[in-house]
């Protein structure tokens, strides 16, 4: 069995567990045997879930809940139920039911851990689910002008260059099974997903941090295809990189994983008018940073707008933690016979 864990959130995590969970369950000749883990951002503070964490002091679940029915695989009328979206003039108006289920099981479970293990028996998920930590946490920002915004909807609609990020509060216990996750994974995914309000917030505290340095799993970093406004406007992948770097680690992560297809300017189109742009694959400077960037069609020509192709992206990360893992045998078998 390979060992896969992803980190992140918001619509680009669901993407690569989608992907990873339907190669698992493809099965077939030469195909691994794939364990998949999900460390999810708890930090959103807008729509249901910033509602939610607010009125019942509980972590936001709506990335969570995404990430549970992207490892659910196969349509059912639940997964369908988890994913409904109330339209009403009462005070379920925009909640979604997976968000108010899972709501509901940290209430009657007394923890977000044990909530998040029944909702993946519900669904019948193929992997686990896992949070940073069962306390509600604050992401904060320190903005290029020196002020402070509090909440992931407050530093995206800042729209400044973001200097540093930290959790309120600061000290808080760390969830022992994401820290043995990251010790157990053969290849740690960072992304794709938005790289402040997303990524980042699961690599803030400190003990996280150094469990996935000191961690001997191939560690690659999925580049965004397109900047986002309020977060990495103007930046290249190179930029994307030095910033997780900044909070890992010179040389940490092994792996940038770039799309080498272009993007047709009828997807784009939505997105200049956002103020985002296609991100600039700058692969030399990646590889001057320590990491080998790797290049692949990695676009959903399907989708309207631009997005990973699951298949694509989650065929790519198998192939590489295999190749990481057979050269890793014959370094070790080396040594066995040098010794």
């Amino acid at each position: 069995m390979i060992r896969i864990l992803g980190i992140g959130g918001g619509s680009g995590l669901p993407v690569l567990l989608r992907g990873l969970r339907q190669l698992a369950q493809a099965g077939g000749a030469g195909q691994p045997e794939i364990g998949i883990s999900a460390l999810v951002c708890i930090t959103d503070n807008g729509g249901s879930s910033g509602l939610l964490r607010e009125e019942l002091r509980i972590p936001a679940v709506g990335d969570l809940r995404n990430c549970l029915v992207a490892l659910a695989g196969r349509p059912s009328p639940l997964v369908d139920l988890f994913q409904h979206r109330f339209r009403s003039s009462n005070g379920l108006d925009g909640h979604s039911l997976g968000n108010l289920i899972v709501a509901g099981l940290c209430q009657t479970t007394g923890s977000l851990h044990q909530a998040l293990s029944v909702a993946s028996q519900l669904l019948d998920t193929g992997g686990r689910v896992l949070a940073v930590s069962d306390r509600p946490l604050v992401l904060c920002a320190e903005l290029a002008d020196g002020a402070v915004a509090r909440g992931e909807r407050q530093i995206a609609s800042a729209g400044l260059p973001i200097r540093r990020l930290w959790l309120e509060p600061e000290q808080f216990q760390v969830s022992q099974e994401a820290l043995e996750a990251v010790a157990g994974a053969d290849t740690i995914v960072l992304g794709p997903g938005s790289l402040y309000t997303s990524i980042l917030p699961n690599l803030l505290p400190p003990a996280m941090a150094a469990a996935i340095r000191k961690s001997p799993a191939l560690k690659m970093y999925v580049c965004n295809l397109m900047t986002q406004a309020g977060e990495t406007r103007g930046f290249t992948a190179a930029d994307h990189l030095r910033v997780v770097e900044s909070y890992l680690g010179a040389g940490v992560i092994d792996v940038c994983l770039l799309n080498s297809t272009p993007i047709g300017g009828r997807q784009q189109h939505e997105y200049f008018q956002a103020g985002a742009r296609v991100v600039p694959s700058d692969a030399e400077e990646i590889a001057g940073m320590g990491a080998v960037p790797v290049s692949a069609d990695l676009i959903d020509s399907d989708e309207p707008r631009v997005r990973h192709d699951a298949l694509k992206l989650a065929r790519l990360v198998v192939s590489l933690t295999q190749g990481a893992l057979r050269a890793r045998d014959i370094v070790c078998g080396q040594g066995l016979i040098a010794a």
